[in-house]
This record gives C-alpha cells, sequence and structure tokens, in this order.
C-alpha cells in the first residue's frame, strides 16, 4: 500500500507549557515565529502538501485554542484541521484525545510535535507507507555523539556502544487500529510514555525504524530556535538556487 492510496491523518501535539523556552519568548513555542510564521503552520505545511493527509487535528494548551483556530481559518498550512482540542495531564493523554477527534475511516495516523517545524514531506510519505505495511513506524536517526553514563551527574563512568542507538524523532506513524487499540491499553494500565512508539514496543514489540533527517530537530530552548532560523534561511537559499 503506497502513501498515494492511504488515508492518513495527522496529530500535532501543541499542548506544552514551554517552560524551558523562558519567559522572554512572550508565547508558547507553537506559537513563535519564524519568518512570519509560526513553528506551528511550519510543522504542519508538510503534512498539508502531501495527497495521502486528509485531516489534521491539533492538541493545544487551553489558552491557545482560539487563537489555532482562528489561524487555522486563514492559513493554507492549516486548511487540512478539523478540530482543535484542548490537551491532557500527560503526552499519551493528549495524543489519545487528539486520535479521538480523527475521522473514524482513517487508515494511517501519525503523531508530530508541532516543536518540529522541519519535518520533510518526504520523510512524512515513508512513514506512512511503512506503517501501512508494518503496523507502526519510528522516524529516527543514527547517534552519531560518543555516549557516556553517569549516574552522580558529576563524573563519567562509563561509554555507551553507540552503535546501536537511533535518537527519536517524529512523526512517529501507526494504522489507525494498531495505535487506537495501544491507547486504549495504556489508559486501562495508568501507562504513559515519552513517545507513542514506547507503547507499540511495551506491548506489541519492536517498531520499524524509517531514517529521518538531522535537520529535523526539536525546539526546546532559545538556543534551538536560532538555530532552526538559520536552517530555514538555507533551505530558502536552496530552494532559490
Amino acid at each position: 500500500m503506497s502513501p498515494r492510496t492511504v488515508n492518513a491523518a495527522v496529530v500535532i501535539v501543541a499542548a506544552g507549557n514551554s517552560t524551558r523556552m523562558g519567559a522572554a519568548s512572550g508565547a508558547r513555542k507553537p506559537l513563535l515565529e519564524i519568518g512570519e510564521r509560526t513553528l506551528l503552520e511550519h510543522s504542519c505545511a508538510a503534512f498539508a502538501e502531501l495527497d495521502a493527509v486528509s485531516a489534521l487535528v491539533i492538541v493545544a494548551h487551553v489558552d491557545d485554542i482560539e487563537r489555532i483556530r482562528a489561524l487555522a481559518k486563514r492559513t493554507r498550512a492549516l486548511a487540512k484541521v478539523v478540530a482543535v482540542v484542548p490537551g491532557g495531564a500527560q503526552r499519551t493523554d493528549s495524543v489519545r484525545l487528539g486520535v479521538a477527534a480523527l475521522p473514524r475511516d482513517i487508515e494511517v495516523v501519525l503523531v508530530h510535535d508541532a516543536a518540529r517545524p522541519l519535518i520533510r514531506s518526504h520523510v512524512i510519505a515513508s512513514a506512512i507507507e511503512v506503517a501501512a505495511r508494518d503496523g507502526a513506524a519510528l522516524v529516527a536517526v543514527p547517534v552519531r555523539d560518543t555516549l557516556k553514563s553517569a549516574p552522580d551527574g558529576l563524573r563519567a563512568s562509563a561509554t555507551i556502544e553507540r552503535e546501536h542507538l537511533w535518537a527519536a524523532q517524529t512523526p512517529q506513524a501507526f494504522r489507525a487500529s494498531v495505535l487506537r487499540d495501544l491507547l486504549a491499553r495504556a489508559a486501562s494500565d495508568g501507562v504513559s510514555a515519552t513517545d507513542d512508539a514506547a507503547l507499540h514496543e511495551r506491548y506489541l514489540g519492536p517498531v520499524t525504524l524509517v531514517r529521518g533527517d538531522e535537520s529535523n530537530l526539536k525546539i526546546t530552548t532559545p538556543e534551538d530556535l536560532a538555530l532552526a532560523q538559520a536552517l530555514f534561511a538555507l533551505r530558502a537559499k536552496d530552494d532559490c538556487s
């Protein structure tokens, strides 16, 4: 099943408090701007370009809901938004609320962080294809740094072999029926996870990897935002050359 024949939808997670961005930012991360577009718009744009993606649901901080709904009415990148819903207590709760707001005929669901505005359409298409085939897909990149273990937070006591380590990114994609079942089982067991692939690993086993892009960084700090601005400028220069 190719991405062109799959009916896919996206849950954009944008409900965090953005505490590590600092009070000076003046807004939560999804509504910060790069080049006169919010991070949320940038994060949705690559999905909006794909015919396979028919719907987006944004899970937002309760204080941002009305602004995001207004943005969706006038912004091309958010034209496929079918609902803006408030987030839950934990990330897994937010994803559950987002999935519940999707149309029932969706075959593949992608979950993406609004704080990753540099995602590319070809990576999304690969994730959709793999999830449709294997049930789930995890976008990730190989770890390049040398990793150290420091149990006391002061001294490195061991070097961790990086040969088999991958850094998880988003989107993470699932057959809709698989994700709904995973979220229901997690709710029943009182389980919350830092990403959705962890639920698949817990209940169903390994997740197929999709090679991501090093530029698909997650914006957490003001330094990350500055780096993202530079990467967007570089992309714009490449597009014009």
